[in-house]
């Protein structure tokens, strides 16, 4: 079975900002602890423009990482309502890349914070030495100290209900 998974993170200290974004944007959701300055959360989508509402409600900077083992990955970063980096990259058939808004700068800022090394960060995005031991998205986040990402979505999270503690927001 592929990897689907699709996950928001807000930079934030405070769990209650990311149950607030949910319930704002009326929606219902999956709340994780945080981790490195990170809420991880999961909503279902259920055919609407989930991502639109909860921007309407973004209090600061956002993270919306998706990775289809199969096909690709992609990475949205928002600061409120704003896109300030988009990079997608499919190989289903062909590789294709899309880096729409790419602003680099602020992925090395955000891995600095971290502590992390930025070694090596543009060839993630170009797929350059990837493998498939260790795909790019996962070494990413990781770089980006993102820690709920892998087989994340709200399709999959009642797996995970009992091993976390996960915040269920109605």
């Amino acid at each position: 079975m592929s990897e689907f998974s699709e996950s928001f993170h807000l930079y934030t200290q405070k769990r209650e900002s990311a149950v607030d974004l949910i319930k704002h944007s009326e929606n219902k959701g999956y709340v994780f602890n945080e981790v490195n300055g990170w809420v991880t959360f999961v909503v279902p989508y259920r055919g609407r423009n989930v991502t639109a509402s909860i921007l309407d409600w973004n209090p600061g900077l956002l993270v919306h990482y998706r990775y289809y083992q199969d096909h690709g990955w992609e990475l949205v970063i928002y600061n409120k309502d704003d896109t300030v980096f988009e990079y997608k990259c499919d190989w289903t058939d062909d590789l294709q890349i899309e880096k729409n808004v790419y602003d680099l700068d602020l992925i090395i800022e955000l891995i600095l914070k971290q502590g992390n090394t930025i070694e090596g960060i543009d060839s993630l995005f170009d797929l350059k030495g990837y493998t498939f031991d260790q795909p790019p998205a996962y070494r990413l986040a990781g770089k980006l100290g993102l820690t709920y990402y892998e087989w994340l979505s709200a399709d999959n999270i009642e797996d995970q209900l009992d091993d976390q503690d996960i915040l269920v927001v109605d």
